[in-house]
């Protein structure tokens, strides 16, 4: 018995027409990025890509988290922002 396992394609039954399908289907199920300009300060950058660099992740994808982390922790207070907002 071999050790070594033969490897098999898993789209060799797909058309090449079933193959694009399958993968424009992927595609176009992620997220567009869009490129934006933004102008941080020097040292907060530096900041970051010590960071970054720590965790072993290329600053943008942590910038990226960062960024993602703490809308979302803005979007699970706004109920209770809005609630402050209408005692005042």
């Amino acid at each position: 018995m071999s050790a070594a396992t033969k490897w098999t394609d898993p789209f060799d039954d797909m058309s090449d027409e079933e193959f694009d399908e399958h993968v424009e289907s992927l595609f176009s199920k992620r997220s567009r990025a869009v490129a934006v300009s933004l102008r941080v300060p020097a040292d907060l950058l530096e900041r970051l890509k010590r960071q970054a660099t720590r965790m072993g992740v290329p600053y943008q994808t942590l910038m990226k988290s960062v960024l993602e982390s703490a809308v979302a922790r803005l979007e699970r207070n706004e109920p209770s922002q809005q609630r402050r907002a209408h005692r005042g």
